[in-house]
């Protein structure tokens, strides 16, 4: 091997260890010959530049803006650097090195652009999905609102429907649903709401049933959750805001249901 050869294959050592790919174990030997020697030093400051483009590349916070910055910055280096210009067969060695080693960084770097792009359109695919899926929670919630609108309507209009005319309006009973259809309810001291009460067949006791507030349009309806036919009377009062466990007011009305 010819000393022009040892040589290159020397300068090729500082190169990798200025890249930071140098084994550990020759770093020792490249350290000192860049201490001793001025061409290996030149290289190793030459070369050390890249790698500092390419730390720095990676230390500033990363976004799909700065990766187009950075592959923008490493191409006009990449395109620099490939220009014809004259030069020794060391600086030619050198100038290969950086070529490569650009090249590589701006591959490093358009992988990253592709990546933070790609987690964009997840990003964007799952806000899409989580927007349609809440739309889709209203859309079922409306239709169940459409049809219980629907078949209130069909009960309270029903010929076979039971009508108990209490104050304020009346108790409706078809099949196993129980409305109350109230109007011109008197306002609500603050704090206060109006509260249904339900007596099981057999009970001694009211239980708690739905709490409401008056229609703004003049007619309250208010369907019972029991099933008619295990309810004995229905009652209301005005309890506190969030309802009792038992009347603290004297009912509106206690209407037997036969």
């Amino acid at each position: 091997m010819s000393e022009s050869t040892d040589r290159e294959a020397l300068l090729d050592l500082v190169a990798a260890y200025a890249l930071g790919v140098l084994p550990s174990s020759e770093q020792g030997f490249v350290s000192a010959l860049i201490l001793t020697d001025p061409d290996a030093r030149r290289e190793y400051d030459e070369l050390r530049a890249t790698a500092n483009l390419v730390g720095l590349s990676a230390e500033e916070p990363v976004d799909s803006a700065r990766a187009a910055r950075m592959k923008e910055r490493l191409m006009a280096a990449v395109r620099s650097d490939a220009s014809p210009r004259p030069t020794s067969a060391s600086a030619t060695r050198t100038s290969a090195m950086w070529g490569t080693t650009l090249a590589a960084a701006a591959a490093v770097v358009f992988a990253l652009v592709s990546v933070i792009q790609n987690f964009g359109l997840r990003s964007d695919l799952h806000e899409s999905q989580t927007r349609v899926a809440t739309l889709q929670t209203r859309i079922d919630a409306d239709r169940r609102t459409v049809e219980r609108d629907r078949r209130m309507l069909t009960d309270l209009t029903a010929s076979d429907a039971k009508r108990y005319t209490v104050a304020y309006g009346t108790v409706v009973t078809r099949g196993e649903h129980v409305y109350l259809a109230l109007g011109s309810l008197p306002p609500l001291p603050p704090g206060k709401v109006y509260q249904a009460w339900t007596l099981a067949r057999g009970a001694k006791a009211v239980a708690p049933s739905v709490t409401f507030t008056p229609s703004q349009n003049g007619l309250t309806l208010v369907p019972i959750p029991d099933d008619a036919g295990n309810v004995a009377a229905v009652a209301v009062s005005v309890e506190p805001q969030g309802g009792s466990r038992q009347p603290t007011t004297k009912p509106a009305f206690v209407q037997p249901l036969s």
